[in-house]
């Protein structure tokens, strides 16, 4: 008979297996714009995330400041492609940004129905966010101008 001890290693294993197949990225998403943006004197919250495919929109907070940052995945990797305010919310945005319609979509609805728990003030914050603003891989924001960088 196998030991106690063994018998609960495997089981937590097993149990990591299963989460790890399940996981559609958001975790993995949440981690990197907490180790990106989160800071000791400016706590980054992340209220919600939705993943389709390899496009993510997130909702994020920190101090009196807000948005939505938008992030690809490429090889299982998640890289911040950009941040804005209430134009994340739209399929046609997504579009623009590359997505498929039906995953522009997806990424909106659950977006829409993610949101409808956060407060009215968290609301209002997530859409101070004032146009958009492309991600560097150290963190630093760069504004989306139609002279420099226009979106596809």
């Amino acid at each position: 008979m196998r030991s106690p001890i063994l018998r609960i290693l495997l089981i937590a294993v097993g149990a990591a297996c299963v989460g790890a197949r399940a996981d559609d990225g958001a975790e993995a998403a949440r981690r990197l714009l907490f180790q990106t943006f989160d800071k000791p004197e400016a706590p980054l919250f992340v209220d919600a995330i939705v993943v389709e495919g390899d496009a993510a929109v997130a909702d994020w907070r920190q101090g009196e400041l807000g948005g939505r940052a938008f992030l690809r995945r490429k090889d299982q990797a998640w890289t911040i492609a950009l941040c804005a305010g209430d134009a994340l919310k739209d399929s046609a945005t997504l579009e623009k940004l590359g997505v498929s319609n039906s995953s522009a979509q997806a990424l909106s609805t659950r977006l829409a129905a993610e949101e409808k728990r956060l407060t009215p003030d968290v609301l209002e914050r997530l859409s101070r966010f004032d146009g958009m603003a492309a991600v560097e891989a150290d963190g630093s924001h760069s504004p989306l101008d139609p002279h420099h960088k226009p979106l596809p």
